[in-house]
């Protein structure tokens, strides 16, 4: 058997650079899963941020507070309350930056009987 210097290594080297051509494949496509998981996540929370605004606007309505724009925090997300017309709440929040911005809007019916409020939620949407 006469074989030539070096036939085995180049199917060797051939091997590695496939080896490592798919390993860098794999550290990047690692490396945008994990910042896209982290986006939904900060995107999440500033749903969850919305959606406290909302509740707290229903839950003012039921105490028989007065309807006024108000602003809090919550888990690092700045909440915003309106009440941009008559049956409609809007909380919008956001983080400190302002790059995940989430809206809920709630339109809702309040009847009183018998002294007591009823409120109604009619429709809920929530947009970027």
């Amino acid at each position: 058997m006469n074989r030539r210097k070096g036939s085995l290594t180049l199917p060797l080297l051939l091997f590695l650079t496939a080896l490592l051509t798919l390993s860098a494949g794999f550290i990047s496509w690692q490396g945008r899963s994990r910042e896209s998981l982290l986006r939904y996540q900060k995107g999440l929370a500033s749903v969850y941020a919305a959606e406290s605004g909302a509740g707290w606007a229903l839950a003012a309505l039921a105490r028989g507070q007065e309807k006024k724009e108000i602003s809090f925090t919550v888990n690092e997300r700045t909440v915003h309350v309106s009440f941009p017309s008559d049956g409609e709440i809007l909380s919008m929040a956001e983080d400190e930056r302002r790059d995940y911005r989430r809206y809920v809007k709630l339109t809702c019916s309040v009847e009183e009987a018998e002294g007591k409020k009823k409120i109604t939620v009619e429709d809920i949407r929530s947009d970027r």
